[in-house]
Parts: structure tokens; C-alpha cells; sequence
């Protein structure tokens, strides 16, 4: 069987449709001619009919058959009923085609015995009943020739290796999964998972629906590498937890179809297998992501590539501004978020230009020239070197500087030079008290901002301060996954490090809000909830990968290894200096008041840093952020 299949499926496909199309006719014609030259059959049913004149045991002629198959034929034809494929059969418009093609057959047959054989003197209900006959035969012929062909070319061998998968979801997008991965030798499935009463029990397309707990411990000892399929993409985010939840408990391996926004604007493809969303893994209350209006405003964007950067890019092109300038200095990264927004422009058709521009933070010239050339008049600043080890190591503490302060300090002088409306600069909760030279290079340039914003001049400045956003570059989550993947062990620094989470999305919409929000020099700090310890983070990445956590060799399962707390990180993180914040009209948004230097006093400092970075002199460089960072150490 699967040589045939392998066969038939290399076919062709004018071939493919050529053979099906004689085997509907030959099949056809078979029926036909047995059925209606089967004299005596027929005489007796029309004689139980009342009808006795026996005028009709002349069935009717080849010519009859053959015009009313003719005409069926181009009409099937024509209306897409060939050119569709086996294995979209069972569509609802395939359907109706056959059901059509078939009716009309039953019909045309019928008018070929009146006008053809000259068979008029019938009873109406008689015609009737043969064009019935007619319809029920051909289109029981249609639907047996592409099961039997469905059969040849689809029919999959199972491999020994395959993954074992549950649907959880019977509903539609449940049964669009079903049906577009059923023919893939490498799944097996082994049913479908749906709690509503009315479909728990029942069977689709030959798969039983289960609908207990208990069914889901019986599989999964049944299937000890069982994965689930969350193909329920419309339900609110409290239901989705307590799905997750409850497969977490059973320690099943869990992954998802995109969400509805996805499937809507067709970013993705429903039978896209993804894993679960960070936001599934550390939820938070659900973000009232606000939508902005940037009509006629040219807006600057640096490090656009990265992953706040990219986020900020994508919602400040839905407020349909006139134009974005996209920063950054990884060409990969600025080509990605590049086709990704003209994608979007594309899909929406919208009329908004983006420039894609490679260029250094730290060359004020060159800013100045950009700023310039597109009319900029609001900047968001979020180019930076954040990952706390890398700058941390000795031979890159003078890169860091560089980019983070004194490239900082470019983009507030070119502002201002060219009348930049509003510079909104991307933050860290690193900044406060940092035990690090990432969180001190980004306290300095919050400072920076805050006395350029502290002299007169039609300039505004603000900063906003978060923690760690899921997924992005400086995540632990990817690294976890990845370990996990790799059999082990999920390496964490000390099994009580606590960090504060917030969705990409989240984080970059209220940054834009705070920008909205700004006066001018406030440092706004984000509400990112509660700490979470990365321990439980990692250990509940583990449940939901469909795995133990071993707490010795002999255990099955992946081991959480503790390696100690890398230079310069903390076992928990702060987001106020003084511990003095005001409140705004939003209650994700404060305002922390924070003590900063004047652009006199803070000049001399910069200028000492230059200095000592031009010398490549690293103590001096350090003492010099020590000395000039509340907290430092």
C-alpha cells in the first residue's frame, strides 16, 4: 500500500484529475446500465406502482445517459469541482458542487428521456422518482471515488518515532488542526480533548473527543511523551490558565495555535504549532494597551532591531504617523523590523514611510543630519548595552560606557540643536543602586537627560524605568528552553533570585504612554507586579516541556543546577532610589523623584570619563561611576 500511495502521489496532477474523472464515468455508466437494464427488476417496480402499460421497460438509450453526463461533466468542471483537491473534499463548497452536479444529472436525465427517447407519457411522480435515483447514484459514486482515492494517496504509515499529540479544543480552529495534520505520518493522534458535555464522548472524523481529568491521566500514562495541542484560540486569558494550569499539574507537554489577533490579521498560519507564550508561562493581569494617534508627527527610533526597539516600532505604526526612522547599528536586526513593518503597511495598506537607517548612537553629527533630513520631532531612545555579565567583563566596560552614556548624551545634544519636540530614553530598574557597570552606565545616562531637560530650551526629556521584559535578548527564559530542550540541566545563579517580568508588548505601550504623559525631566518608573523567583520559573518550564525535575542522577527528569551569582547581579532588583514616587492618571505609571546633577557639574564628570576612557584607563573609569552613582558598589 505504500508504494501505491508514494506512486500515485508522485502523479501529476492533470493525471491525478484525469484518472478520478474517468473512474466517476466508467463507475457511472456501470451503475447506470445494470441498474436500468435489469428489465424485469424494473418492470416489477413499476407495476407496484400502478403503472402497467410497460411502456417503460425500454430504459432509455446510451445517448440519453451520455448527453446528461456531458453536460454534468462541463458543469462540474467548470465550477472548480476537478480542480479541487482529494484532500479538500469534505470542504462545504466541494460538497455543494457534487450535491449540485449530481441533482442537475438526475434532472438532465430525465428531460433526455422526454426529449431524446420520446418517453413523455410517464406519471410526473414517476420522473420524479428517477431523477432521484439518478442523484442518489452519482453522487454515492463521487463521494466512493475520492474516498477510495483519499484512501490510495493519503493514508499515512505510522512511524515507529511519531509524536503522540491531543487536541485540546474540539471546536472550529480544533478541527482545522485535525484535519491539517491528520495525514502526517510523523504525529499520531490520539484523540481530541473538549470538557462541554454536549461533544465529551463523541467521536470526529474518527477520533474520540475526551473530556475528563481522568481521561488525561490515562493518556498520558498510555502516552508517556504525550503533547498537547491548545487549539482554542478565542478564550480569555484567565481560561487559558487554567488550562495551562491544570496541564502543568500532570506534567504534560504543552504547546498552542497562535492566539485570534493572529489568525485575524494572518501573521500566522492556525496549523503554526508554537510554544506556549511567555505571558501563558508568567501571566499578569491583563495590559489595557492603549492605541496612539501620531498623525503628521515624524518619529526616530534607535535601537529599532532590538526587542523593545522592535515593539515600539510596531505600535507606532498602527497611530499611522507620517513617517518612522528606524536606528539602529546591526544591520540584521534593522533589515528584520524593516520587512516586518512594510509587511504590515502592505497588509493594511497604509501610507506611512519607514527608513531603515544604519548608524551609531555616539556620532552626533550624523544624528543631527537624520533629524534633520525626515523633520524629526519625537525620539525614542532605546540603543543600548544591557546584558549585565558582557559589560561586566573588563574588555567591554569602556564599549559600554560609550554607548550607553556617552551615546546618550549625542542623541539629548542633537535634540536639542535641531528642536526635537520630545526624547523619551529607555530605562533600567538596573539603575537603582546598581551592583553592576550596565545599571550604572544607565543610571548616568538617565542623568544625562535630566539636566539637559533642566535647561531652558524647547526640548523635553523623560526616562522610564522597568525590569525584565519576557523573550527579550537579556531574557533567562530562552536560555531555559533551550537547556530543557538539550536534556539539562536549567542552570540558575541562587535558587532565591528574584526579577520583575513584563510583556514586551506591555512594557513598550506604557513607555509610550509615559512619553505622552511627560512634562519634561520626570523619571517614570513602570508597575511590573510582583517579583518572581526564577527557581519556580524554571522548575514550572520544566512541568510544562512534559518533564520531572530530578533532584539527584538517578531521577528521570531535567535537574535545576545552581552556578552561582554571576559579576555584578543581585539577588533582587529595585526600581526607586529614594523610595519617593507620585502617582499619575495611570496606576501602572509613577513618577520617582530622583536627585540628578546640573549640566555644569555633570560635564565635568563626562569629561573625566572621556578622559579616562581615551587613556583606557579602567580603574579610574570605574571609580569614576562609583563616585557619581548613588549606591554604586
Amino acid at each position: 500500500m505504500n508504494k501505491v500511495n508514494i506512486y500515485m502521489k508522485a502523479l501529476p496532477k492533470p493525471i491525478k484529475v484525469l484518472l478520478v474523472a474517468i473512474t466517476d464515468f466508467i463507475l457511472a455508466f456501470t451503475f447506470w446500465y445494470t441498474l436500468s437494464y435489469s428489465r424485469q427488476g424494473i418492470k416489477i417496480f413499476i407495476v407496484s406502482l400502478g403503472t402497467t402499460s410497460g411502456e417503460f421497460l425500454d430504459p432509455g438509450s446510451v445517448p440519453s445517459f451520455l448527453a446528461a453526463y456531458l453536460l454534468t461533466f462541463i458543469y462540474l468542471f467548470y465550477s472548480g469541482f476537478y480542480r479541487s483537491t482529494i484532500a479538500s473534499y469534505e470542504s462545504k463548497l466541494t460538497l455543494l458542487r457534487s450535491i449540485n452536479g449530481s441533482l442537475i444529472f438526475g434532472i438532465l436525465y430525465c428531460l433526455c428521456l422526454i426529449y431524446i427517447d420520446g418517453i413523455n407519457e410517464l406519471p410526473f411522480f414517476i420522473y420524479l422518482i428517477i431523477a432521484l435515483g439518478n442523484f442518489i447514484v452519482l453522487y454515492s459514486i463521487l463521494n466512493i471515488v475520492r474516498d477510495l482515492a483519499s484512501y490510495l494517496l493519503y493514508t499515512k504509515s505510522q512511524k515507529k518515532d511519531s509524536k503522540n499529540i491531543l487536541i485540546y479544543g474540539a471546536g472550529a480552529a480544533g478541527l482545522q488542526l485535525l484535519n491539517t495534520i491528520k495525514n502526517d505520518a510523523n504525529i499520531n493522534i490520539v484523540g481530541l480533548f473538549d470538557d462541554a458535555k454536549k461533544i465529551s464522548g463523541s467521536e470526529i472524523s474518527g477520533y474520540r473527543v475526551y473530556g475528563k481529568i481522568t481521561h488525561l491521566k490515562k493518556l498520558k500514562q498510555s502516552f508517556p511523551n504525550l503533547t498537547v495541542y491548545i487549539a482554542i484560540p478565542s478564550i480569555d486569558s484567565n481560561y487559558r490558565q487554567n488550562i495551562i494550569t491544570r496541564l502543568e499539574k500532570l506534567k504534560l507537554a504543552v504547546k498552542t495555535i497562535p492566539g485570534l489577533h493572529e489568525l485575524v490579521s494572518d501573521d500566522k498560519k492556525l496549523a503554526k504549532i508554537q510554544d506556549l507564550s511567555l505571558e501563558d508561562i508568567l501571566p499578569r493581569e491583563s495590559a489595557n494597551n492603549k492605541k496612539f494617534n501620531f498623525s503628521n508627527r515624524n518619529i526616530l527610533i534607535t535601537g529599532a532591531g532590538g526587542s523593545i526597539g522592535s515593539e515600539i516600532s510596531r505600535q507606532t505604526l498602527m497611530g499611522q504617523p507620517n513617517s518612522i526612522v528606524l536606528f539602529d547599528i546591526s544591520e540584521f536586526n534593522l533589515y528584520k523590523i524593516h520587512q516586518e513593518l512594510e509587511n504590515i503597511i502592505a497588509h493594511n495598506k497604509l501610507k506611512i514611510k519607514i527608513m531603515p537607517i544604519l548608524g551609531d548612537v555616539k556620532n552626533e553629527k550624523r544624528l543631527k543630519e537624520i533629524i534633520l533630513k525626515f523633520n524629526i520631532d519625537l525620539i525614542y531612545h532605546s540603543a543600548a548595552y544591557k546584558h549585565v555579565p558582557i559589560v561586566e567583563y573588563s574588555e567591554n566596560i569602556f564599549e559600554g560606557i560609550n554607548n550607553n552614556i556617552f551615546g546618550t548624551k549625542s542623541i539629548c545634544q542633537a535634540a536639542i540643536d535641531t528642536n526635537v519636540s520630545s526624547v523619551v530614553l529607555i530605562s533600567t530598574d538596573k539603575a537603582v543602586r546598581p551592583t553592576n557597570v550596565m545599571g550604572a552606565t544607565k543610571r548616568i545616562a538617565e542623568m544625562v537627560a535630566q539636566s539637559y531637560d533642566n535647561e531652558d530650551n524647547n526640548s523635553k526629556f523623560c526616562m522610564v524605568r522597568f525590569g525584565n521584559v519576557l523573550n527579550s535578548s537579556g531574557s533567562v527564559i530562552p536560555l531555559f528552553k533551550e537547556q530543557i530542550n538539550n536534556g539539562g540541566p536549567v542552570t540558575i545563579t541562587h535558587r532565591d533570585v528574584t526579577r520583575f517580568f513584563m510583556t514586551i508588548p506591555e512594557a513598550a505601550n506604557l513607555v509610550m504612554q509615559a512619553g505622552e504623559l511627560s512634562k519634561g525631566g520626570e523619571v517614570f518608573i513602570l508597575n511590573m507586579g510582583n517579583q518572581v523567583r526564577i527557581y519556580d520559573l524554571a522548575v514550572r518550564l520544566i512541568h510544562l516541556s512534559g518533564r520531572n525535575v530530578a533532584v539527584n542522577d538517578d531521577e528521570d527528569g531535567i535537574k535545576i543546577k545552581e552556578v552561582g551569582l554571576r559579576p555584578g547581579e543581585k539577588l533582587y532588583e529595585e526600581l526607586l532610589i529614594s523610595g519617593n514616587e507620585d502617582i499619575t492618571k495611570n496606576e501602572k505609571i509613577f513618577i520617582s523623584k530622583e536627585n540628578f546633577l546640573n549640566r555644569e557639574d555633570l560635564t565635568v564628570i563626562l569629561n573625566e570619563l572621556k578622559q579616562a576612557c581615551d587613556d583606557n584607563n579602567l580603574d579610574k573609569a570605574v571609580n569614576v561611576l562609583k563616585e557619581t552613582v548613588e549606591g554604586y558598589k
